[in-house]
This record gives C-alpha cells, structure tokens and sequence, in this order.
C-alpha cells in the first residue's frame, strides 16, 4: 500500500535525522493534532482523512527537519553515510531520478554541495541550484588540475 511506503520512508528519516526522540515527538505532535483536527469515537474503521492528516504532520516535520540538515551526513539505518539534499527547487520542482544533478564546487572553505534542477519546463530544463553552505564572501570556486 502506498501510504505504508510513505509512512516507512517518513519514519526511516526521522529515525535517521533524530533517532527514537524525533520519531516520538512527530508520533506525538500528529497524533494531538489528528485528534483536535478529526476527532473520532474509536467505532467502525477509522475515517481515511485522519491518515491523511497523520502522514500530513509527519511529511511536514521531516520537510523541515530535512532543510535544517541539508549538507550534513546521516548514516543510514543500513550502515551508509549519506549527505541530506533537499527535496526540491527553490521553484517547487519535486527532486528524484532524472530530475537533479548533484554536484561539487571546490573551494578554499572545503567546498559545496550543489543541487540542480533538471525538472522540465517550457523554456527547457529548470536549471535553478541549491547550493550548500552558501558561499561567503570569501568563497571562490577553485580550479582542478
């Protein structure tokens, strides 16, 4: 079932950003807000929008917990460190395969992360970057070779 795909995928990141504590807190904050928002009496399944709600707060908070992390490494629940990208453009174009070009600019500061959007547009490709840690005044790219 796709919303168990995404639940899955929503709890391996919070685990992965913030371990058992953070899983906790979203479980907490959407559960109350799910409540408030749709209540229901505990009779006949439960209504679908209250899922809906629920995987709502949980997409929302690791959106956010994601943006305060971009650039830093995680390691993954199997083993791999891996750097958190952002999920999409600065336009809104959703990142995924075939849609951003990851990359890297040396710089005397040690460097950048960069994102590029390859999303489809009228005019071509989006092309907009995200780029990780902005770079400082004294920043410049840096030659290879």
């Amino acid at each position: 079932m796709v919303i168990c795909a995404l639940h899955d995928e929503l709890l391996r990141d919070a685990h992965d950003f913030g371990g058992p504590d953070l899983v906790a807190d979203i479980h907490h904050e959407a559960r109350t807000w799910v409540d408030e928002a749709h209540p229901w009496d505990g009779t006949g399944d439960e209504p679908g929008d209250r899922h809906s709600a629920y995987l709502a707060v949980w997409w929302q908070r690791i959106d956010l917990e994601r943006a305060e992390r971009i650039g830093t490494l995680v390691q993954r629940g199997d083993g791999r460190w891996q750097p958190i990208g952002p999920v999409r453009c600065p336009d809104g174009h959703t990142f995924g395969p075939r849609r951003v070009l990851l990359g890297w600019i040396p710089c005397p500061c040690r460097g950048h992360h960069v994102w590029t959007c390859q999303a489809p547009t009228d005019d071509g490709l989006c092309g907009l970057q995200t780029v990780h840690p902005v770079p400082g005044p004294r920043c410049r790219e840096v030659g290879i070779g």
